[in-house]
């Protein structure tokens, strides 16, 4: 009898437990397991990225193209072993780099990262370094995704980047300079893709590895099994160190690894993980202590973008109704209003291509389609932005997609509109009777409540989040399309969508 009161107890106990404490290893383990395999281990922290934050307190210099609406995640580490840190600005608010936990005085230091605050979230990787990161997943919402990112690269010597669209430069000459190309490496880690443990892809945990040697890998692989972290549940994030400039001397390609969350469905479990993400989650920068040869990976064979399907197949009397929407809006508003019509086209290319190209990417992403307008100004509080075209949800060109206005010169995005808030737009412009009606939208961006179908566009000054939580009149903007995830588990084939389109209405 006594003996079954101590089962029952303990069954008790073990049912009180967080529900996640016997799901996974021992990161405890895992760093004795890696530091008895010849390794350094240094901490990091992986926690959320708020771009209009930072940059509303004079932190960030830009906002990188948020999604506005969706949330960021962000790896920072300390520099390698034998690599100086880099100082910080104090009278920016700037903190200096986290040092290493290891210095040989003896040994020459490698010159620090290019700084860009904050300090540490971009880094340079020997060829045989690798990154570790243990984490819980976020619970349900309507997408998720984590990417490698070659951040900086050494500006090319006699090469004027003065011209270039999109060119943001760092470092000095102790560093060397640099600019942003914030390319994609690979495929992201996402939803759909993942291992982890469990049976969801939501609310259970994973393991990814972010490494540039395939033996190294291995290794890992071995001291995570070796820690209760078995292989099913590892992503390895592979770059390909031919093609990266790999090390730690001045001019050697940065990295940095960023994670997306969109549309959460229950907002409280979703504030409890941002909350406690960075006290969660486990991250390890792993050196061998003696270099290893080096043995690069492949570069990636990704997924092919498209379906072969164009979505002008797939919607009923579409010519007719992509028409009669133009005419209608305009009908609506141009008695009032003088009208810009925008065009849209390619806003961002892919990471490899904008890396062999020597431009940024502006923080590229596999798994979608980026669409996007010329500036243009809201004169006045009377004008007012009107985004139409077909809702690519509905053709399953994509699982969601967004229209986001963004600000120039920081990039700020402030405004937007996802397709769960189309239902009906269309209607009062084609007619509640109109065949495939439903495949269309239409939706305004305006200072104030013009319909039910209506984004307000917040003002910068006087905004009490930030000034970059918003935007002012006689401000340079453009409206990005992110259209994520079509049928093929990637971002849509370009030459298979119908473009968004875009109207800017100024009161006469």
């Amino acid at each position: 009898m006594k003996n079954g009161l101590l089962f029952f107890a303990a069954l008790f106990f073990l049912c009180m437990l967080p529900a996640n404490v016997f799901a996974y290893g021992s990161p405890e383990a895992l760093r004795t397991e890696l530091e008895n395999t010849d390794f350094y281990v240094q901490d990091g922290i992986l926690y959320e990225f708020d771009t209009l934050k930072l940059a509303s307190e004079g932190k960030l210099l830009t906002c990188f193209g948020n999604n506005a609406g969706s949330a960021y995640l962000i790896l920072n580490l300390p520099p390698a072993p034998e690599q100086d840190a880099s100082p910080g600005v104090p009278e920016r608010g700037w903190d200096p780099e986290k040092p290493t936990a290891y210095d040989d005085p003896d040994v020459e230091n490698a010159p620090a990262n290019p700084y860009f605050s904050p300090a540490g979230i971009h880094f340079k990787l020997r060829q045989d370094e690798a990154v570790v990161i243990i984490t819980r997943l976020p619970d349900p919402c309507r997408y998720w995704s984590f990417i490698a990112y070659d951040m900086f690269v050494a500006q090319q010597e006699g090469k004027d980047y003065s011209n270039q669209k999109g060119f943001f430069g760092i470092g000095n000459e102790e560093t060397g300079l640099y600019h942003t190309i914030f390319g994609s490496i690979g495929s992201p880690v996402n939803m759909l893709n993942a291992r982890h443990d469990g049976d969801s892809a939501f609310g259970t945990n994973t393991v990814i590895v972010m490494c540039a040697n395939s033996v190294v890998r291995d290794q890992i692989i071995r001291s995570l099994e070796q820690s209760g972290y078995p292989e099913s549940m590892v992503n390895v994030m592979e770059i390909p160190a031919d093609v990266y400039r790999m090390g730690l001397e001045r001019g050697k390609d940065t990295f940095g690894l960023f994670g997306r969350i969109s549309q959460p469905e229950d907002l409280d479990a979703y504030n409890a993980y941002m909350e406690n993400l960075a006290k969660s989650a486990v991250v390890y920068r792993v050196t061998p202590k003696t270099e290893v040869e080096p043995s690069a990976f492949p570069v990636m064979t990704l997924t092919p973008r498209g379906t072969g399907v164009h979505e002008a197949a797939l919607i009923d009397s579409f010519t007719e109704n992509l028409d009669g929407l133009r005419k209608a809006i305009i009908a609506k508003y141009a008695e009032e209003y003088d009208y810009e019509e925008l065009t849209t086209e390619i806003g961002i290319i892919d990471g490899l291509t904008a890396y062999t190209n020597d431009v940024n990417a502006n923080g590229d992403v596999l798994d979608a389609a980026y669409l996007i307008t010329p500036d243009f100004k809201l004169n006045s509080d009377d004008d007012f932005v009107v985004v139409y075209g077909v809702n690519h949800a509905t053709t399953r060109k994509a699982h969601y997609f967004n229209a986001v206005l963004h600000v120039r010169p920081l990039f700020n995005g402030v405004a937007t509109m996802f397709n769960t808030m189309l239902s009906g737009s269309a209607d009062e412009f084609l007619g509640e009777s109109a065949q495939g009606k439903d495949d269309f939208y239409v939706y305004k961006m305006a200072r104030g409540k013009m319909d039910d179908h209506t984004v307000t566009i917040p003002y910068s000054t006087g905004n009490e989040q930030g000034k970059f939580y918003g935007v002012d009149n006689d401000t340079p903007v453009f409206v990005l399309f992110r259209i994520y995830l079509d049928e093929s588990g990637v971002g849509a084939n370009y030459y298979e969508l119908v473009n968004d389109k875009v109207f800017v209405f100024h009161k006469k």
